[in-house]
């Protein structure tokens, strides 16, 4: 073979291997909502909230329905972010600079670059404090210095609800309208904006429906006649906010003239909550009173222990990959969701020893990889200080597995519960099982031994003595 043909042959090679890349890698747009979960979704069951299209994309979805959170919105973002539980990558808390998500590690946009897509991230981040530019280690922590080609964002927060303040890519700007609509209008604007040569990753992290509450006035209409405090109403209408711009975004979807198919992921970030448990009626042990809100059957909410905080909607539609109207029953995680795309991009992350597991053999109906003895582990973190880390070991803790979950309450009491067949865990199933409470116990100190070393911020306030504290 002489080397015009070797060169022709290579060039013919290359091309091949574009336009495969091409057809095969997807679009993805991810949805991250702030303080829902399935008992705000008609589909589920509520009665009084409004979601039309939401549950018409549940409809057309995979529905995972064991995928768990952590328990409160930065952590869930750290694990998405990093593939690993939050705790091993210094995110303890939603405050006191422990919500800052340490520097030294690679992230799921710098993943999604190293296979060919451009990245975009809309709205709440909540992975660094406003007063803090640089990590421990003197690295940048604003998300369009860690993997995102544009950033329109805010640290915690869109404020104020109307006309909200965001910074692109470092540059502070004053968008119009209420901020739910805000986040789909420059998500969409810059997925609009993207080269059809290469997939996007479109991150859309709306800041509602946590407080503050605030909706436009023909939504909190919408529950003019429901039995709601004025508060719930004004909750449930910025859930209907959420659902609306869903709506446009698969209408969006729809009319794009684009080949490449598009994943479309709808998660939110934690359980029930307004903006914590109390809030929605529920009470410190977990359960419902009888005022709550609609729960779904679920015991528990946001910064608790019990499945109502952690296990949270993950609806996933790609065309031609995807069943419509399908369940998963698989012991999900945020954590799994980087290594998911990062095999989804074809990206090798061996070096990187996340915690997560790839779902893709599950989201494309193959023989699932996560083993029946995986464990998860949840805790609420948000100890008042770092130097009572130790002593809040036991507050409002979790380690499950596909079938049983053993919890520890606020005081620290301990319980175990069939979850897989007792749905609102009211039955203590400790006595029954002694086995199964002496492993998961022995799983959990261990974990608990380990992840210490990942508290990073933590230590460093402990290490230098400038303990921050409310």
């Amino acid at each position: 073979m002489n080397k015009v043909t070797t060169t022709l042959l290579a060039c013919l090679m290359s091309a091949a291997g574009m336009a495969w890349a091409k057809s095969e890698k997807p679009n993805i747009i991810f949805v991250l909502t702030d303080d829902m979960s399935w008992g705000e979704l008609g589909m589920s069951g509520n009665e009084i909230i409004k979601t039309p299209h939401l549950d018409k994309l549940a409809s057309q979805s995979l529905r995972f329905t064991n995928f768990n959170a952590a328990p409160t919105c930065a952590p869930t973002r750290a694990q998405l972010m990093s593939g690993k539980h939050e705790f091993s990558v210094g995110v303890t808390h939603t405050i006191l600079d422990r919500e800052n998500l340490r520097d030294d590690i690679t992230l799921l946009p710098e993943i999604l670059k190293r296979g060919g897509y451009q990245t975009g991230m809309f709205g709440k981040w909540h992975l660094s404090s406003p007063k803090h530019k640089t990590g421990l280690t003197g690295k940048p922590l604003a998300p369009y210095e860690r993997g995102f080609d544009t950033a329109i964002y805010t640290y915690n927060q869109l404020s104020p609800r109307f006309d909200p303040k965001l910074s692109h890519n470092g540059d502070e700007q004053q968008y119009a309208g209420y901020c739910g609509d805000v986040v789909f209008d420059v998500g969409m604007e810059w997925m609009d904006s993207c080269s059809d040569d290469q997939p996007f990753f479109a991150y859309l992290a709306t800041s509602i429906p946590h407080v503050p509450l605030a909706a436009p006035q023909r939504l909190i209409d919408l529950y003019a006649d429901a039995p709601l405090s004025e508060k719930e109403k004004t909750y449930y209408a910025m859930i209907s906010a959420v659902d609306e711009n869903m709506g446009r975004l698969m209408e969006w979807m729809e009319n794009r003239t684009d080949s490449r198919e598009t994943i479309l992921i709808f998660m939110t970030d934690n359980g029930h909550a307004i903006s914590g448990p109390k809030g929605a009626g529920i009470n410190l042990d977990g359960t419902l009173k009888e005022s709550a809100l609609y729960n779904a059957g679920f015991r528990g909410g946001k910064t608790q222990s019990w499945r109502g905080s952690t296990c949270v909607p993950f609806l996933i539609q790609w065309p031609g990959i995807t069943q419509p109207n399908t369940e998963n029953n698989t012991l999900a995680s945020a954590m799994d969701i980087l290594p998911t795309f990062a095999e989804l991009s074809g990206v090798n992350i061996q070096d990187l020893n996340v915690q997560g597991m790839s779902l893709l053999p599950d989201i494309q109906g193959k023989p699932s990889r996560i083993p029946e003895s995986r464990l998860l582990f949840t805790h609420v973190g948000r100890w008042k200080r770092s130097d009572e880390l130790e002593s809040s070991k036991f507050v409002y803790a979790s380690v499950f597995n596909q079938r049983y979950r053993l919890v520890w309450d606020m005081e620290g009491q301990r319980a175990l519960y069939d979850y897989a067949n007792d749905r609102d865990e009211s039955n203590d199933v400790s006595a029954e099982h002694p086995e199964v409470v002496q492993h998961l116990a022995r799983e959990f100190d261990q974990w608990w031994e380990d992840v210490q070393q990942g508290m990073v911020n933590d230590l460093e306030q402990i290490r230098t003595g400038n303990i921050k504290h409310r």
